[in-house]
């Protein structure tokens, strides 16, 4: 019984590029050639100056110490010990100590530390002057009653006794009058004062408000310049990966795009050469004994006929 055997070929120039396309393939199947990754591993971006120093200026802020970095990544690595006082405690100290002086200028005793050191001065030269006075005008008296001859009479003695009585209460009324201003003054320097602590406690609460604010708006302003920087590095940390990795595998890009330009052209290509094998089977010794029978008998059978 023959059996046939149809072998198909691809075009000549097919096959030789699909052999050299393997040769380059199996190289690749080698673990001794991989490819090595960390030239083109995801990096990420170290944070800069710029943050590293809006976080030193937020733990400045709330009373901690030096910050240090750790000097690969330059992100926070420790907190050096501070002095515990945050950007607003020193203003509300201050602010209560305004408030402590306020209170002391309250109270009926307040405007004594007002009164002017010189009160006293003050008063004793005005009675002297008005006293000056009084005596000329005392000593008119007299020269008025020796015109009339009546000096040293009871006329006389009743008019200045009236004279001095009347100065006395002059310098009386003159010394409660000082007395009173140099009061006045003083109490509405206290009362200017007691406003003015006030004002100042309510300002340094407004700064011990203020403070941390401004402090907090600074450090996100250098942050986000901070953060607008470490995206760029980080833009380019990428850009170098992706060169990186493209270099790394450029020759399988290469290879794999002329292996599928390769499948395109067996698709448009069939087989164009071929060739067919026709086999039989081997005969036992049995079937050659007979078939050298058979041929005997019809040669003897041929003979016998003619």
């Amino acid at each position: 019984m023959a059996e046939n055997i149809n072998i198909n070929k691809p075009a000549p120039f097919i096959e030789s590029a699909g052999i050299t396309l393997t040769e380059r393939l199996m190289p690749f199947l080698n673990p001794a050639n991989a490819t090595d990754t960390a030239s083109y591993a995801t990096q990420v971006a170290n944070q800069n100056a710029l943050q590293q120093q809006a976080l030193q200026q937020q733990l400045s802020s709330a009373g901690l110490g030096q910050a240090t970095f750790d000097p690969t990544t330059g992100g926070l690595s420790g907190v050096g010990q501070g002095t515990g006082i945050g950007a607003f405690e020193p203003f509300l100290s201050q602010a209560g100590t305004d408030a402590a002086a306020a209170e002391n200028l309250t109270g009926p005793g307040a405007y004594k530390d007002f009164m002017s050191p010189y009160q006293q001065e003050v008063i004793d030269t005005s009675l002297a002057g008005l006293q000056r006075e009084r005596d000329i005008a005392r000593q008119q008296i007299g020269n008025n009653a020796f015109q009339v001859g009546a000096f040293g009479g009871g006329r006389q003695g009743a008019q200045e006794g009236e004279f001095d009585a009347m100065t006395a209460m002059n310098k009386a009324q003159l010394e409660a009058t000082l007395r009173a201003q140099g009061f006045q003054n003083a109490q509405t320097s206290a009362q200017q004062a007691f406003g003015n602590q006030q004002t100042l406690s309510a300002n340094q609460q407004g700064l011990a408000q203020l403070a941390p604010q401004l402090a907090q708006q600074q450090a996100m302003n250098l942050g986000q310049l901070g953060q607008t920087q470490q995206l760029q590095n980080q833009a380019i940390l990428d850009a170098q990966r992706d060169a990186a990795r493209d270099a790394a595998f450029e020759e399988q890009q290469r290879v794999g795009f002329t292996g599928q330009q390769l499948t395109g052209l067996i698709g448009g290509y069939p087989a164009s050469a071929g060739y067919q094998t026709t086999t039989s089977p081997g005969n036992s010794p049995l079937q050659n004994i007979l078939g050298v029978a058979g041929i005997g008998g019809g040669i003897y059978g041929a003979l016998n006929n003619q």
